[in-house]
């Protein structure tokens, strides 16, 4: 039983070998050119171009509705564009599909993706065997991730009872459990509490701080508390420097 419409959190590791070390994130580079899609006669995303590089944490920011989810459901290898193409380390997210979302963590902006008899330590075992994480390192990864995001009060609680912004919480962890190169958060701040915003900030100022990078979309500029290495605005399918 789920509390969502499946596990749309975030694209698990599809290599069984993982060699790389939490200190070894190092690539993440991003490449977007001319993207577009449009949803019937609406055009939601036009001609976009974007050049993400390691250690970058670029804000996304934008009314309701301006097409920020699709452009980062886009980039996440999700959905197809209508034109233009997106590559992470040169990777295609079609032709090197699994290659490419081993590299991505996507947080979606909805409630979704728990189970409700699930424990929290169990979302993240669960996860970390989904990702193909080794067995060696489900343990620490875990672990990181409980430490990470304060959930170890809560580790044995089910999903059902859990506060939204305690999902919330679970979420993210999920998002960054399997070491990702490329983040995509889309509204993280939701439901969360003064502690739930300080575990965000951490996770994601250490991340980029090991060569990680991460989107961080939001309605505006002030939602994004970590430190930003850009400022973006779509606005009318086009994207700007906010």
């Amino acid at each position: 039983m789920s509390l969502g419409a499946g596990m749309d959190v975030a694209h698990p590791v599809r290599s069984g070998h993982r060699a790389e070390t939490a200190e070894a994130v190092g690539v993440g580079r991003l490449s977007v050119r001319g993207l577009t899609k449009r949803w019937g006669v609406l055009t939601v995303v036009d001609d976009v171009e974007l050049a993400l590089q390691p250690s970058t944490l670029v804000s996304l920011v934008g009314a309701n509705g301006t097409g920020k989810t699709t452009f980062l459901r886009i980039v996440a290898g999700l959905i197809a564009p209508d034109a233009g193409t997106v590559a992470v380390d040169g990777l295609d997210p079609v032709r090197d599909r699994r290659r490419y979302q081993e590299r991505i963590g996507f947080l979606s902006a909805a409630q979704t993706g728990l189970y409700a008899r699930f424990s929290v330590a169990r979302h993240l075992e669960y996860w970390a065997s989904l990702a193909f994480v080794e067995r060696s390192q489900r343990a620490d990864a875990v672990d990181r991730m409980l430490d990470g995001f304060a959930l170890r009060p809560i580790a044995a609680q089910r999903a059902d009872r859990l506060s939204m912004g305690q999902r919330q919480r679970v979420r993210l962890a999920m998002t960054f459990l399997h070491e990702p190169r490329l983040v995509l958060l889309d509204e993280p701040r939701n439901s969360l509490d003064d502690e739930g915003r300080e575990a965000l900030v951490g996770v994601v100022t250490a991340f980029v701080e090991r060569g990680g990078s991460v989107v961080w979309c939001a309605p505006g500029v002030e939602e994004v508390d970590a430190p930003v290495s850009r400022s973006l605005v779509l606005a009318h399918g086009r994207l700007v420097d906010g």
